[in-house]
């Protein structure tokens, strides 16, 4: 059996028309102009995913290099919405990630260009070089800084006329959180967890983990990596682990990011990690990795499926595949599970030799 949301989505009619001119505030703080709602679309260093989640993809008229690669380039390889729209790989290319050229952008006669990272100053010369109005955008993580990435949503609904899109992946996200509390409130006996093979800059192996894991916390699980600390002060986001820190905390199951699958699997073949509890106790289990901060589709299958390992009583009723299907078709359209399948070999335990 698998989960159904009910998300009770309200009329255009009761959504506000935007009134333009419109000045808008991005995730920056920066202030701008519209003139007429967004048709064309250029995302920058992340944001495109951000934009085909709210639909819009179709819009996109031009891409950095890296996307215009085939979607199972070593450096796109499953990102859900690259295998959802191949026609990506076939736009203009308006320069790399650092380097966008003016020029391309003056070319494909972008409307918009939204930026995921990088500093206010990049974001000011690239408007005042083209003319064209850019704004900050975040992924968030659906866990800390899941406002972000909703504000974010919002931000894009306001300036391309989607306002109706971005509310309903805000109330779906929401239900799904509230349905993880649900789920796992009032556990006494909080396992303790741990992720290895996580991808930063290049794939790491298992001692490549993450503080503040967004599926650890949206599950309330205790993971490992968050006791680590750098003098007074704890680690965040990924890094690499101390191999005795790992030992000494042995914790109760193990999680390997597929997209560090083969330099973990070699690790574990050091005697040192055979002593773990989970590997003797065979609670070894392969995720399908996410990319950026948020890819909400996977982060939320993902954490359904920790939750069916960790927690079987209270997840007995998701169906794996099922489940991550209906938020591939939710966020970018199409069934995608058997990709992510073939591709890294989906979710499920690892049989070590």
């Amino acid at each position: 059996m698998t989960i159904v949301f009910l998300c009770v989505l309200l009329p255009n009619s009761v959504f506000a028309q935007q009134i333009f001119p419109l000045t808008v505030t991005d995730l920056k703080g920066r202030q701008v102009v519209f003139s007429a709602p967004a048709e064309r679309i250029v995302a920058l260093r992340s944001a495109l995913g951000s934009v085909c989640y709210m639909q819009l993809c179709d819009q996109v008229v031009g891409v950095e290099d890296l996307e215009a690669r085939p979607s199972e380039w070593l450096g796109s390889v499953g990102r859900s919405y690259r295998l959802a729209h191949p026609r990506l790989a076939e736009l203009p290319i308006i320069g790399s990630r650092n380097q966008p050229d003016p020029e391309r952008l003056l070319s494909v006669k972008a409307d918009v260009i939204f930026i995921g990272s990088g500093d206010v100053r990049f974001a000011d010369n690239l408007q005042h070089k083209t003319g064209i109005p850019v704004l900050f955008v975040e992924n968030g993580d659906l866990a800390e800084h899941r406002s972000r990435f909703e504000r974010s949503m919002r931000l894009i609904g306001e300036v391309c006329d989607r306002d109706q899109r971005a509310q309903e992946i805000i109330e779906r996200i929401d239900l799904a959180v509230a349905d993880l509390q649900r789920r796992t409130e009032g556990i006494a006996a909080v396992p303790s967890v741990y992720i290895g093979g996580m991808n930063f800059r290049i794939a790491h192996g298992l001692t490549g983990t993450s503080a503040a894991y967004p599926p650890f916390r949206l599950l309330g699980v205790n993971n490992i990596a968050d006791s680590v600390q750098t003098g007074n002060t704890p680690v965040k986001g990924r890094f690499t682990i101390d191999s005795e820190a790992l030992l000494n905390a042995d914790p109760e199951t193990l999680f390997i990011c597929q997209s560090g699958l083969e330099l973990a699997l070699h690790d574990l073949q050091n005697p040192l990690y055979r002593s773990l509890r989970a590997i003797a106790n065979k609670r070894v289990y392969g995720i399908v990795p996410h990319y950026y901060a948020a890819s909400p589709d996977t982060v939320l299958a993902e954490t359904y499926y920790m939750g069916t390992v960790l927690f079987p009583e209270r997840f007995a009723d998701i169906d794996v595949p099922s489940m991550a299907d209906e938020w591939y078709r939710f966020f970018v359209g199409k069934s995608l599970y058997a990709d992510m399948e073939r591709i890294f070999g989906g979710f499920g335990p690892l049989f070590l030799n």
